[in-house]
């Protein structure tokens, strides 16, 4: 006997103003994106698309949930026939001109960034690495899979929400509420104590989804409502429009999404509110212009930051004809996609085969850019790297491939993030210098621990990487307690005399009298402690940072970059207003410590206040912000220089 065929599931009338609401959001996102110094907030639309997608999302499954047809399988089938094509298309497209132009650190990025925008997860990754609103965030040529990622983990949550709701008999509308309500508190609270959770974060972005929700609830079960409000939907559709100009000119990036993000979700409800008979719905949105754009927006959005960041990597600085030119070859692009991949694959039968190749393939792409990211970039693209010296290629080397940890124990030892490191020049016996930080201290252990012990020094590295600093009675607490006890441990060795302590600068010329406060206090409570037990320390000032890829100064490297070698050097003077605060913190407290020596690695590494990235035959930076080993080396001597002169 045949199984009844399942129900069709119900989908909700067509709007063409939906599609033109869709326009005006892509098209002040892509804006933003090109003319950043025009249009200050045209990320916005992002937040449309949410209003947006939550609507159509909730009309979809309070029908179908109520006409008891809904069927999970239907419902992401149809997810991964709109998503999938279009997303694969630009991953691969992405991983392709990332073989042939970036470096290998950049496109073990990209692989990382594949990975998470194939698994919806983007904006858990981007959250981990920095805001969105960096510098550097031009160079993720993937760094706009977060809004997907956002949208995706809605429409995993959402229906099993609204289903368990639909079977417990609850009131949708006020469990709907609730949760946008719970989310837009978590929204305000932390835009303010971690705006960057705050931007990335679905805990804190639910709440704009869920607005389209409560309207679609409000639409299909409160026609009342809808119908006492159409003698004003003129003048809704001119509010909402009023609402979304004025958010694109007036709201930054300052404080973001936070109370702003009410301008472009009350926007979006008032236009899809109206109705497509209200004026601006009518004559505007619903123009077959913007509904065109409005049928493209998906692909516009995926294919207008790739072009734009692959454009700046290998340019630098874009002029504005060429900004224009991306645009258009954007939209061509989204309108090719639109015709050869979306629509088929979309459209006609055989459903189940679609979704089964497209899932695979999506997995696939996963797979090549986890390759790409655990291979560490594949380097190996590059056949002409082996005209850079060999001792070029030992500055560049990551540190834990330098062999440079001896077996056995030697608890404590350093905590970098993906390892338990024991560095110790002689590990059999004790040490007496001590060289202690976060990263930055791994950096310098190199060099320390050949130059001190050629002078019968026994040197160890003691720490932690990724923003613990190297001083007690710190508010973090998993910092907290791991410095206190490798403070305890260096303080009670009576055999070890000399602590060097190096870390990145922590504070920003910005910083709050509060921070500073706390970073010198912290700093003398370290030094008094250390101090009781006649520990000598030497701080190292932190290093002036390259901000620039090291490897795009020397040898050879991929097609279509171009660089400015004057790009390789800088003034120290940009450095050191960048760590104005910091420098005169640190300078006041040491003078309250006569134990306390200070180096500055500027002193070595910028010789007559000009920094050189490459310095004749080394390399000075192995990153952005990491020395390298050549450099640790010339640092290490003048640090040993400055240990003889205060024993003295």
């Amino acid at each position: 006997m045949s199984k009844n065929p399942q129900p069709t599931q119900h989908h909700p009338t067509y709007r063409p103003d939906i599609d033109g609401l869709r326009a005006i959001a892509v098209i002040s996102v892509v804006m933003f994106h090109a003319f950043p110094e025009w249009i200050s907030g045209g990320f916005i639309g992002v937040d449309i698309f949410f209003v947006i997608s939550g609507y159509l999302i909730s009309i979809i499954l309070f029908e179908n949930l109520e006409r008891g047809i809904f069927s999970f399988s239907n419902f992401y089938s149809r997810r991964i026939r709109r998503i999938f094509p279009a997303l694969l298309l630009v991953l691969t497209s992405c991983y392709l001109a990332g073989w042939f132009i970036l470096l290998a650190i950049e496109f073990m990025q990209l692989g990382k960034h594949m990975v998470g925008g194939a698994s919806f997860i983007s904006n858990f990754y981007l959250w981990s690495e920095s805001g969105y609103f960096d510098n550097i965030a031009d160079t993720k040529p993937l760094l706009h899979l977060w809004s997907l990622g956002i949208e995706e983990q809605f429409y995993l949550v959402w229906p099993f929400v609204l289903w368990v709701v639909w079977k417990l008999r609850a009131n949708p509308l006020i469990i709907t509420l609730v949760i946008a309500v719970m989310s837009f508190i978590i929204n305000i609270v932390s835009v303010y104590t971690n705006p960057v959770a705050a931007f990335y974060s679905p805990l804190s972005r639910f709440w704009e989804l869920l607005i389209g929700s409560c309207l679609a609830y409000i639409v299909l079960y409160r026609k009342e409502l809808i119908s006492r409000w159409s003698s004003w939907s003129d003048l809704i559709s001119i509010l909402g429009f009023s609402l979304f100009l004025v958010g694109v000119l007036v709201v930054n990036n300052s404080l973001f999404p936070g109370w702003w993000a009410l301008l472009p979700t009350v926007s979006g409800v008032f236009l899809i509110l109206a109705g497509p008979n209200a004026w601006v719905n009518r004559h505007l949105l619903s123009h077959r212009v913007m509904v065109w754009f409005g049928l493209i927006s998906f692909p516009l959005y995926l294919w207008h930051w790739p072009l734009l960041s692959f454009a700046r990597i290998m340019k630098g600085e874009l002029g504005v004809e060429l900004r224009i030119a991306l645009i258009i070859a954007s939209i061509g692009l989204a309108w090719l996609t639109y015709l050869i991949f979306e629509t088929p694959i979309r459209k006609g039968g055989r459903n189940r085969l679609k979704v089964s190749i497209l899932v695979l393939l999506m997995i696939l792409v996963g797979g090549t850019g986890w390759s790409a990211y655990t291979r560490e970039g594949l380097e190996f693209r590059y056949r002409k790297i082996m005209t850079i010296k060999p001792e070029q290629l030992r500055d560049f080397a990551k540190w834990e491939d330098k062999g440079m940890y001896p077996t056995g124990s030697c608890n404590p030892g350093f905590i970098y993030p993906d390892a338990y490191i024991c560095a110790q020049t002689k590990p059999d016996e004790l040490p007496d210098v001590v060289v202690f930080g976060d990263s930055h201290a791994f950096s310098a252990y190199w060099g320390i621990s050949k130059v001190f012990g050629d002078e019968g020094h026994n040197v160890k590295l003691v720490g932690k990487g990724s923003g613990c600093l190297p001083f007690i009675n710190q508010s973090k607490g998993e910092c907290n307690d791991l410095i206190n006890q490798q403070i305890e441990w260096i303080n009670a060795q009576q055999n070890i005399k000399t602590v060097i302590v190096s870390f990145r600068n922590p504070i920003a010329n910005s910083a709050s009298l509060v921070e500073v406060s706390n970073f010198e206090k912290m700093m003398r409570d370290t030094f008094e402690h250390l101090q009781k037990n006649n520990k000598k320390i030497v701080y190292l000032l932190s290093v002036p940072e390259a901000r620039l890829n090291p490897r795009l100064c020397v040898g050879e490297f991929p097609m279509g970059r171009v660089i400015n070698q004057e790009q390789c050097k800088f003034p120290l003077q940009r450095e050191t207003d960048k760590q104005a605060v910091y420098r005169k913190t640190v300078f006041e407290v040491v003078k309250s410590y006569p134990n306390v020596s200070v180096f500055d690695p500027a002193t070595v590494l910028c010789p007559n206040d000009m920094c050189s990235i490459n310095s004749k035959e080394t390399i000075i930076w192995m990153d952005e912000n990491h020395i390298s080993e050549s450099a640790s080396h010339l640092q290490a001597e003048k640090i040993l220089l400055l240990t003889k002169q205060s024993s003295k």
